[in-house]
């Protein structure tokens, strides 16, 4: 029971959840359950994928935090130190590729549906 309470306490925070654009907070605290200052804080975008980059975020103040703003979207793992954290950046708005092929769709579907309609009446 006292190692769970103790596991418990170590390990990366982030306050709001990440979005892409916005500013989060990144708390690090140590095994102990006290901020842990000055570690170094970095970030892996789509690890394990083509594309894959990492960015370093900055060092934790005497707080154990450190702000970041996401530059990318999608799957990342934060780092600092020895602690590790899988987080998911979310979108700000939809992607403008996604809507244009979603309406692409909807136009094509309804140009079939009219020329179906079209072509039964004669």
């Amino acid at each position: 029971m006292i190692l769970w309470f103790w596991l418990a306490w170590a390990g990366i925070t982030i306050d709001p959840a990440p979005v892409l654009g916005q500013e989060s907070t990144i708390v690090v605290v140590s095994d102990e359950g006290a901020p842990a200052p000055g570690r170094t804080v970095q970030v892996s975008h789509r690890p394990g994928l083509a594309g894959e980059a990492e960015e370093a975020i900055g060092i934790t103040d005497g707080l154990g935090r450190v702000r970041w703003t996401p530059s990318t979207a999608g799957v990342s793992i934060l780092q600092a130190g020895e602690e590790t954290r899988a987080i998911q950046v979310a979108w700000n708005a939809p992607p403008w590729d996604t809507l244009a092929w979603l309406c692409l769709l909807i136009l094509a579907s309804g140009t079939g549906l009219l020329y179906d309609r079209i072509k039964r009446r004669a």
